[in-house]
């Protein structure tokens, strides 16, 4: 990580099966700056483009790729187009699972390394992402540009690497978790590593004295208890899919309604995990071809009785976990809305919190429907200072700090 006034730059690379975000990032000391943006969409079809996002300007380039390695190599001709003195330092990768075995970020050892191999182990774990993200590592590896770079892996799971057993730990059998890696992981790392260190700085303590608990609610939604500035519990598990309402996920359900309906159906475990997967959570409950809260708010707020229905669920499972997570936390000093429901829905964190009737909260009417904002818009009447904020993310931020330390 960089530790002086030493201008750094480094690309951060976030994507999926057929798409890349891409941000290059000015660092200077514990300062990270946007310098160019990009999302490249639409790989290994006729249609791609590259989206740009340069001094708040945004443009499109119409660009077929055919792969990872063709959009990574277009970035770089971006990059040296309009700015063909930058010294590039690092390369930071996301990757979403880094089973039992990553705690911390990874430099990464080749594409022939163990670092690869433990990658594409865990897509096991992680099919819908972990693939694609060792697609992207592969193609960084093989660029004569970044390929020439450290590359680090910064993995969703790590920040929940030191759960205690009993905050990890299923009631199965014990060779599933021995044998077959199942286990409580949690996701959106970065997300909960930045909050921490800000909440930490907004209220004026060090990160190890920071006692809170964080909602990362957006198309995917998690939570993670914080004790000691440390990860302590988390609502995803082995996947994304356990846990809060989200977008197409289901979050938690009764595994037996797993065999029910594949029997009622007729179709197989793994179709009905594509549906709790895809066809579920804000989509499925709505029914109205769309999974954005905003909308289904809209809607609510039009006297759509039924979109004020699927908000209540989503808010109360929101609300359950809060309680539970606070009520087993020592001396908790806030929880944090974050991720782009947590940060521009108020009438949704006002529906979470009027669920929680036991904390007694002083709203802050203004504050509570800002948009955005590092704002308290809440204060407990139950527990002296604990307060509820608002703390937009910062991920790629972390992406860019993380992967210095190699620099």
């Amino acid at each position: 990580m960089s530790n002086n006034n030493e201008i750094k730059h480094v690309v951060c690379f976030n994507g999926g099966s057929s798409s890349i975000k891409v941000a290059l990032k000015r660092v200077q000391g514990e300062k990270v700056d946007s310098v160019m943006d990009f999302n490249c969409q639409g790989l290994g079809t006729p249609k791609g483009y590259i989206d740009i996002k340069k001094d708040g300007r945004k443009e499109r380039w119409e660009k077929p790729m055919k792969d990872h390695a063709t959009a990574l190599h277009a970035v770089t001709e971006i990059i040296n187009k309009d700015f063909p003195d930058i010294q590039l330092d690092a390369v930071g990768h996301r990757v979403v699972h880094g089973g039992p075995h990553f705690k911390k970020t990874a430099l990464i050892d080749g594409p022939n390394g163990e670092v690869q191999r433990l990658i594409a182990e865990y897509g096991s774990l992680a099919p819908l992402h972990n693939p694609a993200n060792h697609k992207i590592i592969l193609a960084s590896l093989r660029d004569s540009v970044f390929g020439k770079l450290p590359n680090a892996a910064i993995f969703d799971t790590q920040f929940h690497g030191d759960m205690p057993h009993y905050a990890k730990h299923y009631a199965v059998p014990k060779s599933w978790y021995e044998d077959h890696h199942i286990q409580r992981y949690g996701f959106h790392g970065a997300s909960y590593t930045y909050i921490v260190h800000r909440f930490a700085q907004l209220n004026n303590i060090e990160e190890q004295n920071a006692h809170l608990v964080i909602a990362h609610l957006g198309n995917g939604c998690s939570m993670a208890k914080v004790q000691g500035g440390k990860g302590c519990d988390t609502t995803m598990g082995t996947t994304p899919l356990e846990g809060l309402v989200m977008g197409t996920r289901s979050g938690d359900i009764d595994p037996g309604a797993l065999e029910l309906m594949a029997e009622k159906l007729k179709i197989s475990i793994k179709e009905i995990l594509r549906i709790l997967n895809k066809e579920s959570g804000l989509w499925g409950m709505y029914s109205k071809d769309t999974k954005e809260m905003h909308e289904i708010r809209q809607a609510a707020q039009k006297g759509d009785k039924e979109a004020e229905a699927v908000i209540e669920v989503a808010a109360y499972r929101t609300a359950k976990y809060f309680c539970a997570y606070l009520g087993t936390l020592k001396n908790p000093q806030g929880l944090v809305f974050t991720g782009g429901i947590g940060e521009n829905e108020g009438y949704f964190r006002r529906k979470v919190l009027s669920f929680m009737e036991l904390f007694q909260w002083n709203i802050d009417d203004t504050a509570i429907d800002s948009r955005n904002e590092e704002v308290v818009i809440a204060q407990s009447g139950l527990i002296p200072g604990l307060k509820a904020w608002v703390i937009p993310t910062d991920e790629e931020r972390v992406f860019a700090l993380e992967a210095l330390q190699f620099a």
